[in-house]
């Protein structure tokens, strides 16, 4: 009896380290594939760096733009940023489940974002920026990626309206949607991110007024919205939260008008501040000399009284 017990606990041994020890092999399979289908998909590669670099008789771990994490050995990142490759992105994609950074920016990308990679619920950064993706709106599905904390859609062709879906991400620290063709009114929601640092949505077809607690956002530190139809008044609660961190403040070229608040002075980190080619009026404040840190201040091209034009108005 005791001998049919050791043969059987053996067994079990043996079946669970044969298991144990196959997973990571399925698993580093089941990455190979999408990339193999992700090289499949491309129809333009003038540097030839995936056809001489990505070879079976290598581990994909050491394909160029690629990195693994050292428990898994499961991929984690892939980088292909201005490898000059043209094509459309495979939705096998989706299944680099351990990915936390996707970068494809500043190659030729068309068509569509797969739905599928909205599997890839551990990415921190997605980086499409600088294709020609195709002019449709941006996927609502990029809501349900919960760990972001970078996403890059800029220079592209997105259109449409900015989904609200996108204000579900509560970890972003970036959000740039530059030099598109967005359109619409800024969701009072935008104000609502308690990380966001960065959020550029220059050189887009955005019109309405600025939700007013933009300014009021405690991590933000550079708004760029150049370039826009934004019109209505500046907040007169500017940095009512006397935001420290805000640094840079671009809205060259939309159609904002009435006098620059008062309160600008508890923007008390603000280094930069580009208001020109609006319709802005009235008295330059005297409390936007107060700004000690202030390095850098355009205003031409308004309707101010008292001071025609400042240009570029350094202060060192």
């Amino acid at each position: 009896m005791e001998y049919f017990f050791y043969i059987a606990l053996v067994l079990s041994i043996l079946c669970t380290s044969t298991l144990t020890s196959s997973l990571p092999i399925f698993n580093l399979t089941t990455d190979k594939y999408a990339l193999l289908a992700f090289k499949n998909a491309i129809t333009s590669n003038s540097r030839a760096i995936l056809s001489d670099n990505w070879s079976s008789n290598i581990s994909i771990c050491n394909w160029i733009g690629v990195s693994c994490g050292t428990k898994h050995r499961r991929v984690t990142a892939l980088n292909v940023s201005g490898f000059h490759l043209g094509g459309t992105i495979p939705p096998h994609l989706g299944n680099l489940t351990f990915l936390r950074s996707l970068d494809l920016s500043s190659n030729s990308f068309t068509g569509l974002m797969p739905s599928e990679l909205s599997n890839l619920r551990r990415l921190k950064e997605l980086n499409v920026g600088i294709n020609s993706l195709a002019s449709t709106e941006i996927p609502s599905w990029l809501g349900h990626m919960s760990q972001l904390e970078h996403l890059y859609l800029n220079n592209n062709t997105f259109s449409g309206t900015i989904p609200i879906s996108l204000f579900n991400i509560s970890s972003l620290h970036t959000l740039d949607m530059g030099y598109n063709i967005l359109e619409g009114n800024l969701p009072e929601k935008i104000a609502n991110f308690s990380f966001l640092g960065t959020l550029n949505l220059v050189g887009n077809k955005l019109t309405g007024s600025i939700p007013s607690g933009l300014f009021n956002m405690s991590s933000l530190i550079e708004i760029n919205m150049r370039y826009n139809k934004l019109s209505g008044k500046l907040p007169k609660d500017i940095c009512g939260n006397t935001n420290p961190k805000l640094k840079r403040i671009y809205l060259t070229g939309n159609q904002l008008y009435g006098k620059i608040p008062t309160n600008i002075y508890k923007c008390r980190g603000l280094e930069d501040l580009r208001l020109p080619k609006n319709h802005f009026s009235g008295d330059i404040p005297q409390e936007i000399w107060s700004l000690s840190m202030l390095r850098v201040l355009s205003l031409f091209t308004n309707q101010f009284t008292g001071l025609n034009v400042i240009h570029a108005y350094r202060i060192e």
